[in-house]
């Protein structure tokens, strides 16, 4: 029988949303839908500025856990599933301020701010106190440890403070912010290019950046910049923005809107394949500040074989998408079913239709109103990747959220 090659056992929910040209044109982004990853992530405190690993296998953030007076980098892992406790990297940290690290794109890097000891320091003021400057740090994973963090080479550390750095995918540009002492309204966003000596004396990025309001946290990634900042326009204080860049021109500032900005402040959007992480202080979180994920793929809703009934072992992951879509019930979505490439497409079609219906009939089940909702069957007719077998046909059995609108 054709029809029991159709389904398989893995089933997952992609829901990425494409947000179309902007205006004048320029490229947006796919954005995904986020949602709040709970423990052991996030805690009462802050946990803020993630940076994601190139193969996802590690996270690094900073937060001040178990009661310290500092921020301190901490790293979780991502083993069977789920993200590991998160431990301090004690290779990394001071008795001071470590915070905002990057992972570089071969993953043995880490670059972060500090205002250490050795960091420059400021006369004191008229009560004496000593102002110290956040530079920037970087430490090398040799032979499976980092080595002690030693100041960024060249001339970038300087007399202001320097923060949130990120180094280009081909690893010859070094972004960051920059501000002077008590003046964070002042704050650039600038870059350096690597030279013989290190990088080089840095200078702020042109427009889209830099604009005369608050932009910080700059991540250049392979389809972009991505960046935080209150400009007018946003949805809340820090918005997260993306530039287009190609052939060495930049494209316009496009908001990511509001399936990933809130009324509250979203910063540091660190992408990496099908995945997105960035923390945000909107309500409903465990702490200050969360980390928030963003995932394009969901490998996480299962039917059982030749069926369209959800398996008992996917209504966690249902339940995050449930909460997403009530915190935005002005949203209007379409749910589209899709299938691997095996059996006939008219079995395909039908199949893809019923189980997109199972996604649906759940979420009313939970309260939300079928009016929110259409949806569609794509059977075979949209595949990922034109192939089949293992690791193609995974990620051709999908269902995707797609937004029509927001409601009246």
């Amino acid at each position: 029988m054709k029809n029991v090659l159709v389904s398989g056992a893995c089933f997952f929910l992609c829901m990425a949303v494409w947000a179309g040209p902007a205006p004048g044109g320029d490229a947006r982004p796919v954005v995904p839908i986020p949602f709040n990853p709970g423990e052991p992530l996030n805690t009462a405190v802050s946990d803020f500025a993630p940076s994601l690993s190139p193969d996802g296998s590690f996270m690094v953030f900073n937060s001040k856990r178990d009661g310290q007076k500092y921020q301190d980098i901490y790293m979780s892992r991502y083993e069977k599933g789920q993200w590991s406790v998160p431990a301090p990297m004690r290779e990394l940290n001071s008795p001071f301020n470590d915070e905002t690290p990057h992972v570089s794109m071969n993953g043995d890097l880490i670059i972060f701010a500090s205002d250490r000891d050795g960091s420059l320091e400021m006369p004191a003021d008229s009560t004496g106190t000593v102002r110290v400057s956040f530079d920037l740090y970087w430490s090398r994973r040799v032979e499976g440890r980092w080595t002690t963090p030693v100041k960024i080479a060249g001339r970038v550390n300087t007399a202001f403070h320097e923060r949130g750095p990120a180094l280009s995918p081909d690893g010859n540009t070094l972004y960051f912010t920059r501000w002077p002492f008590g003046s964070s309204a002042d704050s650039l966003i600038m870059k350096s290019e690597v030279g013989e000596d290190g990088f080089e004396a840095a200078e702020p990025l042109p427009e889209p950046f830099n604009t005369g309001t608050q932009d910080v946290g700059i991540i250049h990634s392979e389809d972009g910049f991505y960046f935080s900042s209150n400009r007018n326009g946003g949805y809340g204080g820090w918005d997260v923005y993306f530039v287009s860049y190609r052939n060495g021109t930049f494209g316009k500032a496009v908001n990511l809107g509001p399936l990933v900005n809130s009324e509250a402040n979203e910063f540091y959007y660190s992408k990496n394949l099908d995945t997105a992480y960035f923390c945000s202080d909107r309500p409903g979180g465990l702490g200050l500040f969360d980390i928030y994920k963003a995932s394009f793929e969901i490998h996480a809703i299962y039917f059982d074989y030749n069926s369209a009934k959800i398996k008992e072992e996917s209504y966690p992951v249902l339940e995050s998408i449930l909460r997403f879509l009530k915190e935005n019930d002005s949203l209007r979505f379409e749910i589209i079913g899709h299938t691997d490439l095996h059996g006939t497409e008219e079995y395909n079609l039908g199949l893809s239709k019923r189980r997109a219906e199972s996604v649906k009939d759940y979420l009313v089940s939970k309260g939300l109103d079928s009016a929110r909702f259409n949806v569609r069957g794509a059977g075979e007719s949209e595949p990922r990747i034109n192939q089949t077998g293992p690791g193609f046909d995974e990620k051709n059995r999908r269902t995707e959220f797609k937004v029509l609108g927001i409601r009246d």
